[in-house]
């Protein structure tokens, strides 16, 4: 028994709506903190950043963020502990205190005495024995009306009350998301040569409950950039094509930055590429591929080399995809420009460049929380356009032969108070 009367208590105390408020910039501060320090890097780069020879934010070192795991401050457990309390004490608060509160606004509340203290229009008394006329006028403005004897209550604006339950649902269904997506989500990077196959491997980020499937296999048709007049890059994009060997599906789009390819759940970005190398044909019937390196100076090129008769050096330097290949002999001079596929005799030697070898970058994830996070922020747009309906309340009585009429809103104050005189004036208009 005396379990039941705590647990009670303990409900009781998170459904309150300061708890919620509370947990909720506790939750805010943190999210701040480890915005401050940031977040899933190397212990390198903690140890230069945050030194502990060296005053830092709050005098914080290192050592202090990785023993106490700062740098992995929104999966700590902690956190995570914070995050489901609030989402507790937001659904506590939800029904057992919005939700009866939308349910008692629609319930009629008769008042025979008008307070001014409680209202917040002041109430207007005129000579009356009728409610016929008042009950026409606030039909005409959308109110719904309920008769008792000698007193009347009237609201309007029902939808009002609903914005801070949608409010509430919105953060339900948003925590909710989060933490689908962490438990649940994964990321890849890879980096594929065009061409070539690839499985869902170069795994980055796995949530605990996460399965990555195996049944599914990836190749890279082609890569293409697109360059603007000065040689900068415009677009760079990649023909993915995937196949889920179970249920024997296929699909095949080209992909580019901000346009990725969804296939059974996975999501596929173009984050990347680089260039690998060159396959070379030498006399006719010598295919060689050879490895570039890239050099970033004043311009972007990649460099590579190769050496015949012993001591004789051949160098190609790639500025883009689009310009052609620049090649020079062994003391550095210009020889030619070496166009693809075409043959170029080089110091008696057939040259042709079959072609240069590339590999795109891509992004492989699955995030299964999301959907319900963008479900959370449709309502809470919702709720913000909701909420701008005000909730009015209009009562009236009838006492020694007056009828007094009174109300108050949450909104929209001069609206409310040309509802009032709107009433008074079919009332004066129609006296008997």
């Amino acid at each position: 028994m005396q379990y039941k009367i705590l647990r009670w208590k303990a409900v009781k105390v998170l459904g309150n709506l300061n708890v919620s408020i509370s947990l909720l910039l506790v939750i805010a501060v943190t999210s701040i903190f480890g915005t401050i320090i940031e977040q899933n890097q190397s212990i390198d780069y903690y140890q230069v950043k945050y030194p502990i020879s060296h005053n830092n934010f709050f005098n914080i070192d290192w050592r202090f963020i990785i023993q106490y795991h700062v740098n992995e401050l929104y999966t700590s457990v902690p956190f995570l502990c914070l995050v489901t309390l609030f989402s507790l004490s937001l659904i506590i608060c939800t029904f057992s205190t919005q939700l009866p509160s939308l349910k008692h606004a629609r319930r009629w509340k008769m008042k025979k005495e008008l307070s001014n203290n409680n209202l917040t229009y002041n109430t207007i008394k005129f000579a009356n024995k009728t409610f016929c006329i008042p009950i026409y006028a606030l039909t005409k403005n959308h109110y719904y009306t309920f008769y008792q004897r000698e007193t009347l209550y009237s609201y309007k604006g029902l939808y009002g009350r609903i914005a801070p339950i949608a409010v509430h649902f919105s953060i339900i269904f948003l925590l909710s998301g989060t933490l689908g997506s962490l438990f649940s989500s994964f990321y890849i990077q890879t980096m594929v040569p065009v061409g070539e196959t690839f499985n869902l491997h170069n795994i980055t980020h796995s949530g605990l409950f996460s399965k990555i499937p195996d049944q599914i296999t990836g190749k890279v048709n082609r890569f293409q950039i697109d360059y603007y007049p000065d040689s900068s890059i415009k677009q760079f994009r990649s023909s993915i094509e995937l196949h889920n060997h179970q249920t024997n599906k296929k699909t095949t789009k080209v992909i580019e930055v901000n346009e990725p390819l969804k296939f059974n759940g996975l999501t596929i970005y173009q984050t990347d590429w680089q260039i690998n190398g060159l396959r070379i044909n030498i006399n006719f019937d010598t295919k060689i591929q050879i490895p570039v390196t890239e050099i970033n100076n004043d311009t972007h090129y990649w460099f590579t080399s190769i050496i015949y008769n012993k001591n004789k050096r051949l160098s190609f330097i790639i500025s883009n995809l689009a310009d052609d290949i620049k090649c020079y002999d062994s003391e550095g001079q210009f020889i030619t420009s070496i166009h693809l596929q075409n043959t170029y005799i080089v110091d008696h030697i057939p040259i042709q460049i079959l072609s240069i070898l590339t590999s795109t970058g891509l992004q492989i994830k699955a995030d299964y929380g999301i959907g319900l996070v963008y479900t959370s922020f449709g309502i809470l747009m919702i709720s913000i356009l909701v909420s701008y309906f005000s909730f009015s309340q209009i009562w009236i009585s009838h006492q020694n032969n007056q009828v007094t009429i009174g109300g108050k809103t949450n909104r929209a104050y001069l609206n409310f108070e040309e509802d009032i005189m709107c009433i008074q004036k079919y009332v004066n208009k129609n006296r008997f």
